[in-house]
């Protein structure tokens, strides 16, 4: 308590003595004669003068001693705040208006390799993979546009070592008075065994779901094959039947027998076909050549239903590289379909669109079009609207093509016709 005042009463101790010791010189020693109204203002406005003087020095001294305080709260703090950001698993950071870096703390140089020294001063952005950079740049842009305050991205840095880290970037975004970027800061978090593991449980179950549909298909086909080979078996025992009954050979019955069983080996044969790994052997051939072949063996068909054949040659080689008799069949087998849908007196046009890497080939048939609902049909096994067709044809076609990494594409109306187009990579010389 007495410490708080401990100037005032040094200083009020002092004065009193010099008062005491000067009176005792002034009046008892020199014998001057006593002036008691001015010795008491002198001795009162001195002592006033002497306690405020004192009273601020006190003041002055507690707010010191206090200040001393804050500075060494400030120090204790200023290091436990160090300790705490130099000690942090995540990477803090600070960029200013530019994006150039201003703060890092060492998780910075564990995460990426790249030492804090020469980060700073660098840009945020060259730090970002290469590949996301323009997609980052992007998002930053739009965050800009939008004066976002929070942040929170996933994003890939690149590691001074090679390769990549994924991070989670969380920032708050500052703007000055007009409303433009000034700073951020934010931390970046490792989330690469995050990531990893959310790509293979996707894989898993992209690998369950491609099992499932397997599961499917395999039970969706042994149902239609056992249909499609039940009806002949049943003709068969019915007509084997009479002929047990009739006790004698009949030429007619005889003939359907055989009839069915090749309509099952029919169905089987090009089961094979889907089912049994297929050696393919590739070359370089000239597609347009090889159409030409396929026109001119289908066209005494098309002329026989009075069908106009149209083909737009191509004035030079296209060249592909597969299995030339394998793609012979599959145009075969659609311009044949074309041609089926077509009654009498039509039209069906075959054409080429090319581009640098592919080569399309259209098969357009103005017959009876196939409507919406069958179009998705198209391709699956065993779907087929002929009498007597297995539904397996377009199914190989598909087949085909997509083993030499192509595609069909199909467009339809009722009543126009259809369109058929058949992607081919073309041949590129190494």
């Amino acid at each position: 308590m007495l410490e708080k005042y401990k100037g005032r009463i040094i200083s009020t101790s002092i004065f009193v003595g010099a008062v005491i010791l000067w009176n005792s010189i002034y009046y008892g020693y020199y014998n001057y004669p006593i002036n008691l109204p001015m010795d008491i203002i002198y001795t009162i406005f001195i002592a006033a003068l002497v306690w405020w003087l004192s009273s601020y020095y006190d003041k002055s001294k507690l707010l010191l001693t206090n200040l001393s305080l804050s500075e060494e709260k400030y120090k204790k703090l200023s290091e436990s705040t160090s300790y705490v950001f130099d000690n942090l698993n995540e990477t803090v950071f600070q960029i200013d208006r530019h994006g150039n870096f201003t703060l890092l703390n060492p998780a910075w140089e564990t995460l990426t390799g790249f030492t804090i020294k020469e980060s700073l001063d660098n840009n945020i952005f060259l730090y970002v993979y290469p590949e996301d950079r323009s997609l980052i740049t992007q998002q930053a842009l739009t965050h800009f546009a939008k004066k976002t305050i929070a942040v929170k991205e996933e994003v890939r840095f690149r590691k001074k070592d090679g390769g990549f880290i994924w991070l989670e970037l969380n920032a708050k975004l500052s703007y000055d008075v007009e409303g433009h970027f000034d700073s951020s800061v934010g931390t970046l978090t490792d989330i690469m065994d995050w990531i990893t593991s959310e790509r293979e449980l996707l894989e898993l179950n992209e690998n369950l779901s491609i099992q499932s549909e397997k599961m499917a298909v395999v039970t969706q086909m042994s149902a239609a094959i056992a249909h499609e080979v039940r009806n002949p078996l049943t003709s068969i025992s019915g007509f084997i039947q009479l002929l047990k009954e009739h006790k004698q050979l009949n030429e007619e019955y005889i003939d359907v027998v055989f009839s069915e069983i090749e309509r099952i080996e029919l169905v089987l044969s090009e089961m094979l076909v889907l089912s049994k790994p297929q050696i393919l052997s590739f070359t370089k051939f000239d597609l347009a050549k090889a159409i030409d072949h396929v026109v001119a063996l289908i066209r005494t068909e098309a002329n026989m239903k009075s069908i106009e054949l149209e083909l737009h040659a191509s004035s030079r080689p296209i060249w592909v590289f597969g299995e030339e008799n394998r793609l012979k069949q599959v145009f075969i087998n659609i311009i044949k379909n074309a041609i089926e849908a077509i009654d009498t007196g039509g039209n069906i046009q075959i054409y080429y669109a090319e581009d640098k890497e592919f080569v399309s080939v259209y098969i357009k048939d103005n017959g009876a079009g196939i409507p919406k609902d069958i179009l998705n049909m198209i391709g699956q096994p065993f779907y087929t609207s002929k009498e007597k067709g297995t539904g397996l044809g377009l199914t190989i076609c598909f087949k085909i093509i997509e083993s030499h990494n192509g595609k069909i594409h199909i467009t339809s109306e009722s009543g126009i016709g259809t369109t058929f187009e058949v992607i081919l990579p073309r041949y590129i010389e190494k």
